[in-house]
C-alpha cells in the first residue's frame, strides 16, 4: 500500500497570498515618513508572513497512512487522524469536493482538484470504505 500525499486545491494555495495586500498598502505612507525602525518592523513583518504562506503551501492537506488518514486542516493547529475503520463513508459532493464522515470526527469537507478526488477515492475503496448515498 503506497502513501497518499494530497495538496490543497491550487485556488487557495494561491489565495493565501492575499494576506500580502495590507503590506502593499502600507508601503506608501512608510516611504513618505520614512524612519529606518519602521521599515525594519516592516520588513521583518512582510517576511513572517511571506514565509508563513510558503510553509503553508507545502504542508499537505492530506497523507494516508496503513491504516487511517490524516488531515491537515486550515482550521487545526495538530491533524485530524481518521482510522479507516471508524469512516462510516465519503460523499461526492461535486467533482472537486468530497465530505469525509467518521464515526469519532464531524463530517470534513475537502477541495481537491479532480485528479486527487479520484486517487483519493480510489484508495479508501481500497481500504473497504465506500460511498455514501
Amino acid at each position: 500500500m503506497a502513501i497518499l500525499v494530497l495538496k490543497k486545491h491550487p485556488a487557495t494555495r494561491a489565495a493565501h497570498y492575499l494576506y500580502l495586500i495590507p503590506f502593499l498598502l502600507t508601503l506608501h505612507p512608510l516611504l513618505v515618513n520614512f524612519r529606518a525602525v519602521d521599515m525594519i518592523i516592516y520588513a521583518a513583518g512582510l517576511a513572517l508572513v511571506v514565509f508563513l504562506v510558503i510553509y503553508g503551501n507545502r504542508q499537505p492537506l492530506l497523507r494516508s497512512e496503513s491504516d487511517g488518514l490524516n488531515l491537515y486542516l486550515h482550521y487545526r493547529h495538530n491533524a485530524e487522524y481518521h482510522p479507516y475503520s471508524q469512516m462510516l463513508g465519503y460523499r461526492r459532493l461535486t467533482a472537486n469536493r468530497l465530505s469525509l464522515e467518521s464515526s469519532n470526527h464531524s463530517p470534513v469537507i475537502l477541495n481537491l482538484t479532480k485528479h486527487d478526488v479520484d486517487q483519493l477515492v480510489i484508495k479508501l475503496e481500497e481500504e473497504q470504505v465506500h460511498a455514501i448515498e
